[in-house]
């Protein structure tokens, strides 16, 4: 398994992995509308010549500062579980970083992100705006708003902007 920036001839099975991975059209349409802005960043992990797992990065703010948003990570479901969606992570905070951003956030699992580089952005004072009750009735926990300081010399204050692609 190899992780690699993603090509144009990728696009197409990126976005079937993600469809595949999460089993609705949110998360590739999210690809879709990020994928040509300044600054996004598309990785994929291919196995034989196949993409087998897709990670997107994007332009997001914290207060007034750039800072890069993680998100959708899918790995196609035959290839779960065998460490592919940690390599992209790896791979995501490393392109982050060759990039000069200076923090990565993401919605996402504690449990999961904890041990792969994020912390609770809160911790930090960073509030998400997205957190709580949503209208659907989807609820998205304070502690689910991650960041990873990539340059630590700098402090971030605010709240969170996604992408409009984000809702």
């Amino acid at each position: 398994m190899n992780v690699r920036p993603e090509r144009s001839e990728d696009r197409t099975a990126s976005i079937e992995v993600e469809r595949a991975a999460f089993g609705q059209p949110l998360e590739p349409d999210i690809v879709v509308a990020v994928r040509d802005d300044p600054g996004s960043i598309a990785l994929v992990a291919e196995d034989d010549g196949q993409v087998v797992g897709h990670v997107q990065l994007s332009t997001a703010w914290v207060g007034d500062d750039e800072v890069l948003a993680l998100g959708p990570i899918g790995v196609a479901p035959a290839w779960q579980r065998r460490g592919i969606g940690t390599a992209l992570v790896a791979a995501a905070l490393g392109a982050a970083r060759d990039s000069g951003a200076r923090a990565v956030v993401l919605l996402g699992s504690p449990a999961y992100y904890g041990p792969r580089g994020f912390e609770p952005a809160g911790r930090l004072g960073l509030r998400n705006p997205f957190a709580g009750v949503m209208e659907d009735g989807f609820e998205i926990p304070e502690e689910d708003f991650q960041i990873a300081m990539l340059d630590p010399t700098r402090q971030l204050a605010g709240d969170v902007r996604w992408h409009p692609a984000f809702g």
